[in-house]
């Protein structure tokens, strides 16, 4: 018996249930032996008539790179539990299915996803596989709980994040899994096999998968000096969450502090942790020296993470449609000449071109300057907020298909518990108040106090653009006839 796992976002060996289950079903079998195969599949190509593209949304060229590499380490950690790691590219449908029948798999396993578009796809790949004579089983493991189990008393989902909050801190999280123990390894025919799959060009090598492929205008080979993905690196970098935990309540806004973040959060992206092994990590550190208050702070980063898979679950294409319909009328002007300022981190805007430049090198940026150079590119610069959510999709390697757009509609005030459209975040106030010293902005921006260097001016006033903003905003409530 042979049992496919159909590997996603979900780079991992610890704590995965669709992992554990094949093995553990192979592992059973009465007559010989089992294998399991993990497939890995860069999706392109699904349509459906009637709801456009289907499946994920397309990694930016930040999460490519960082899927390399980690997929690179996890083929590793696969193997040494008797488990082969193949790939493919193109229409899931089509390849779940070609594979898993090369394989005469009985059973395909895989961790459960919650986009719409996702979840149509992944309907599609069930049913086609009931029509062969193969069961299909979807597991959790992406979230701490399934947005169906958290609801309003009237049924419906939260729009709010705090009673949210409230409500999903009742639902029990379970325990970590282990890792499962290892395999004999694949058999003499389903390495065959494999190798048929390959030569009749139905997988491919890593490479062939074409992640790496990148716009030279931007991309910077300097990401690779800041971070180094795989599930190894990621539990180390959780050996330090204690440490990072300490005094978060306080620090957590303070861009400058190396220590005032865990930077776990692409590991979450590509599920090289799961959300329970984090949770439980917080837990375990309040229960040891860290302030019982500094890791609720933390953990509620998490339960903001699901907030915005609750909202994703109910809303497709968030990236571009806003949640409160009125703003798809806002008036808004694109201006490539300004929006190339921001991108490249030459605003004349010190706390902004510092967090854009921090993205450019290292693939990510601290909250706080997310919020503050969102804030300036959609309402100082009147830029539309799809095209900033479009750029940070494309360069932070934590770029997540939930947290991006809705953190970007909640800048924008277009989204869900939207931050009130006159909260317009003065970047010289932020640095004034979170980068006291001028740590954060000397590190990204050395020349900014050096009057020969050719800093650039400010390419927006502040107050006037903040007044033109507000002006925009009212013209669109008029124009709704929600004035």
């Amino acid at each position: 018996m042979t049992t496919l796992l159909w590997l996603r976002d979900d780079l991992r060996t610890l704590d995965h249930e669709a992992l554990t289950a094949a093995v553990a079903e192979v592992r059973g079998q009465d007559e010989g032996r089992g294998d399991v195969v993990a497939l890995w599949i860069r999706e392109e190509g699904a349509q459906d008539d009637d709801a456009g593209r289907l499946g994920p949304r397309p990694l930016g060229a930040a999460a490519r790179w960082w899927y390399h590499r980690s997929l690179e380490a996890l083929a590793l950690r696969l193997e040494a539990l008797g488990i082969p790691l193949v790939f493919a590219r193109g229409d899931a449908r089509r390849l779940v299915l070609e594979v898993a029948a090369g394989l005469d798999a009985s059973v395909v396993r895989w961790s459960r996803r919650y986009a719409p578009r996702s979840r149509a796809l992944d309907a599609q790949v069930k049913t086609l596989l009931g029509e062969a004579g193969r069961e299909a089983h979807s597991h959790p493991g992406a979230l701490l709980t399934e947005p169906w189990e958290v609801t309003t008393g009237a049924g419906g989902n939260y729009r709010v994040f705090t009673p949210f909050h409230r409500a999903a801190m009742d639902v029990p999280v379970g325990a970590v899994l282990p890792v499962p123990e290892a395999l004999d390894g694949p058999s003499a025919e389903t390495e065959q096999v494999l190798a048929a799959l390959r030569g009749r060009g139905v997988l491919t090598d890593l490479d062939g998968l074409g992640l790496l492929d990148r716009d030279p205008e931007w991309w910077r080979d300097t990401v690779a000096e800041h971070w180094t993905p795989g599930e190894e690196a990621a539990l180390d970098a959780l050996d330090a969450l204690e440490v990072a935990l300490d005094g978060y309540g306080q620090s957590r806004d303070v861009p400058g502090d190396p220590a005032s973040t865990s930077r776990l959060s692409p590991r979450l992206r590509s599920g090289e942790l799961s959300p329970r092994t984090l949770w439980h990590a917080a837990r375990h550190a309040a229960e040891q020296d860290v302030a019982a208050q500094d890791a609720r702070a933390w953990t509620r980063q998490l339960y903001w993470r699901e907030f915005c898979w609750s909202l994703a679950y109910h809303h497709a294409d968030l990236e571009t449609v806003p949640l409160r319909p009125e703003f798809g009328a806002f008036a808004y002007r694109p201006d490539e000449g300004l929006a190339r300022a921001w991108r490249r981190g030459r605003t004349g805007l010190r706390l902004v071109d510092a967090g854009m430049r921090q993205l450019g090198e290292t693939g990510w940026m601290h909250n706080r300057v997310r919020m503050a150079t969102a804030s300036l590119f959609c309402k100082n610069m009147l830029q539309p907020w799809q095209d900033g959510e479009a750029w940070f999709w494309d360069t932070l390697v934590d770029a997540d298909e939930a947290n991006n757009p809705v953190s970007w509609q909640w800048v924008a005030g277009s989204g869900a518990d939207a931050s009130p459209y006159f909260r317009i975040f003065n970047p010289e106030t932020q640095a004034a108040k979170f980068d006291v010293d001028g740590r954060y902005v000397s590190r990204w921006v050395p020349e900014a106090d050096e009057p020969l260097c050719g800093y650039p001016e400010p390419v927006v006033d502040l107050k006037a653009s903040r007044q033109e903003a507000l002006d925009a905003y009212a013209d669109m409530k008029d124009a709704a006839g929600l004035s």
